[in-house]
């Protein structure tokens, strides 16, 4: 019935626990700066684990962008977990990299360039989504275009 009245939405019931006072507390790991990887390090520490190199470091996409409060949820899992999710953290921008240089390495366009012994640009420091039209051959492109293509790729990867 798409033309039919909606009926009001029910109120809310008064829950019958003590209301909580609106004050927050502050946490160990709030007092890390507001930086997840800061504060992933200092529980590691706090639990006297080994806090991976690249952790202190690590760009936001690699924790998906989670808040300090997020530390608070990890520290309730077993030390191996948190081991292994903090090694995932550290390491994802070599990961990353090793990604893009094989992709880089990998292109026919960049085989192409070096086959004709052009200066290579550098290879991207992230994946970047890029195609190349193949309507032309490459033997029918300018040294220019194989380079101006490379670097295009170098820019929007860095």
């Amino acid at each position: 019935m798409p033309n039919a009245k909606r009926k009001p939405a029910a109120k809310p019931r008064p829950s019958s626990s003590k209301k909580k006072s609106p004050a927050k507390t502050r946490t160990n790991h709030e007092d890390a700066g507001g930086e997840f990887p800061a504060a992933l390090a200092e529980l590691l520490r706090s639990r006297k684990l080994a806090v991976p190199k690249g952790l202190e470091s690590a760009p936001p996409e690699a924790y998906a962008n989670q808040s300090v409060s997020f530390v608070d949820q990890l520290a309730k899992h077993p030390d191996s977990q948190l081991e292994m999710f903090a090694e995932k953290v550290a390491g994802w921008a070599p990961r990353q990299l090793a990604r893009a240089k094989a992709e880089w390495d990998s292109s026919p366009l960049i085989a192409e360039l070096r086959r004709r012994k052009l200066k290579e640009p550098a290879p991207p420091k992230r994946v970047a989504g890029v195609s190349v039209s193949l309507r032309t051959p490459f033997k029918e492109w300018t040294d220019a275009q194989i380079v101006k293509a490379a670097g295009e790729w170098s820019k929007r990867g860095s």
